[in-house]
C-alpha cells in the first residue's frame, strides 16, 4: 500500500538540515555489521531514553516516548501523530534513516518485541526514482511525502543508486 503524496515533508527537511549534529547520537542500531552499518539515524521515540544503556531492557516490551530531539523536530511529531490518527492507531518507535548517495541497507528481518507488536509505515521524508525499497521479490520506489506499510518480518532491503541521501522517517502503529 502506497499512499503517493500523503503528506508534505517541507518543514521536516529544513528542521533536518538546521540540525546536522542531532544524527547517530544514539549510534546502536549501526554500529558492526549491523544491516544498518551504513546508514545514519536519529531516535526521536522509543523506549524511555534511561534504558539506552540496558540493551535487554531497552528491547523489551515498552511504552515508547518522544525523546528530547523532537524539540529541534516538531514536525516529525505532527506528521507521526497525523499518520496515527489516520489509520486509527497507537503510536510506537519513530526512527528517521538516512541512506547516503550509492550506500544501502542490507537485507535483513527485524526481531524483537517491538517489531512484532507493531505494524511498520515509511513516511519518505527524501526520496527519488534511483532509490528502491525492497520485501523479498517486490520493488518499491518512492518520493517525497510517499507513505508505505512494510511487512518487516519478511527479507526487506534499501538501495539508494543515486546522488542524494535516502531519508526516511519510520512509523511504527499499533491499531485499535
Amino acid at each position: 500500500m502506497v499512499r503517493e503524496s500523503y503528506a508534505d515533508p517541507i518543514g521536516l527537511q529544513m528542521e533536518l538540515s538546521h540540525n546536522p549534529d542531532i544524527w547517530d547520537a544514539l549510534p546502536m542500531r549501526t554500529q558492526g555489521d549491523s544491516p544498518h552499518r551504513e546508514l545514519s539515524d536519529i531516535w526521536v521515540r522509543y523506549n524511555p531514553i534511561e534504558n539506552f544503556n540496558d540493551i535487554e531492557r531497552f528491547n523489551a516490551q515498552h511504552v515508547s516516548e518522544w525523546y528530547p530531539v523532537v524539540e529541534k523536530l516538531p514536525s516529525a511529531k505532527i506528521l507521526c501523530e497525523k499518520i496515527a490518527y489516520d489509520f486509527e492507531a497507537d503510536l510506537g518507535g519513530v526512527l528517521i534513516t538516512k541512506i547516503p548517495p550509492h550506500k544501502q541497507c542490507y537485507p535483513h528481518i527485524d526481531k524483537g518485541w517491538h517489531a512484532r507488536y507493531y505494524d511498520k509505515f515509511a513516511l519518505q521524508v527524501k526520496g527519488n526514482k534511483k532509490q528502491s525499497f525492497h520485501v523479498e521479490d517486490e520493488v518499491l520506489v518512492t518520493e517525497d511525502g510517499d507513505l508505505f506499510e512494510f511487512e518487516n518480518s519478511r527479507v526487506h532491503w534499501v538501495l539508494n543508486d543515486s546522488d542524494e541521501a535516502r531519508v526516511t522517517m519510520i512509523v511504527c502503529l499499533r491499531r485499535h
